[in-house]
């Protein structure tokens, strides 16, 4: 077991320590496109992007990226695929949206600056971490939190779960947010095969924050949310209480 990996058991988490091995993949996909890249590059001689994270998870050593998730009872799993310093400061929008009450599962990316997008940004349709599957699968609600490019403050809300989506739209307006819904082009994130769509009913809900957006929500990493910051959190979680 990776050591760094967070455990936190029910007995829902308890079939996971089964999951031990990971099959081999090939590589050589093409980066993802411009609207959801936040950093500049890859390092020199890296790759753009691994074909699934089964991929990733074989090449790339232990202390690149943090895996971790925790289990409750709750219908609603919170994911940040990208978090960490692929997408920042998504991991601090999902946990907040998490709290103590709902699941999670985070994939954090903890290379150098500059080295985590694209080299560990596996796109959603390829994110096949089985651990946090498992969990979706189990849930009636998924919802995802993603990071794109843009000055302007706006949330696009995507997923499969049109009528959530629709509900969160009215929510976060109300709390005076600018919002796209349904979301459109490659953040529409209204493929099957999205792994926020794969929950019980088949229909998650993905969230995609521009840079700018997010920032103004978390201003410091790892610290808690500006009063903006908490208006947004509280907005969602209204929806899903």
């Amino acid at each position: 077991m990776n050591s760094r990996t967070q455990w936190i058991f029910s007995a829902l988490a308890v079939p996971l320590v089964l999951l031990a091995g990971y099959g081999a993949a090939g590589l050589g996909q093409a980066p993802p496109s411009s609207s959801r890249q936040e950093e500049s590059g890859a390092a020199p001689g890296s790759v753009a992007e691994y074909p699934s994270m089964t991929a990733l998870r074989k090449v790339e050593a232990a202390d690149a990226y943090d895996l971790t998730w925790t289990v409750t009872g709750s219908p609603l799993i919170v994911v940040a695929p990208h978090g960490g310093a692929i997408e920042p400061r998504t991991s601090e929008i999902a946990s907040a949206i998490a709290g103590a009450e709902h699941t999670q599962c985070q994939f954090k990316g903890m290379l150098p600056a500059g080295q985590n997008f694209p080299r560990l940004h596996v796109t959603s349709t390829n994110w096949d971490v089985e651990e946090c599957l498992i969990l979706i699968r189990q849930r009636t609600h998924a919802l995802s939190v993603h990071g794109m490019a843009g000055s302007d403050k706006t949330v696009h809300i995507g997923g499969r779960d049109t009528a959530t989506g629709a509900e969160l739209a009215t929510a976060l307006r109300a709390a005076g947010f600018t919002v796209v819904q349904p979301a459109t082009g490659d953040v529409a994130g209204t493929l099957p095969e999205n792994f926020v769509n794969k929950d019980a009913d088949g229909a998650g809900v993905q969230l995609e924050l521009t840079n700018a957006l997010r920032m103004e929500l978390f201003p410091t990493k790892d610290a808690p949310p500006s009063s903006r910051g908490q208006a947004f959190v509280d907005a969602v979680r209204g929806v899903y209480s």
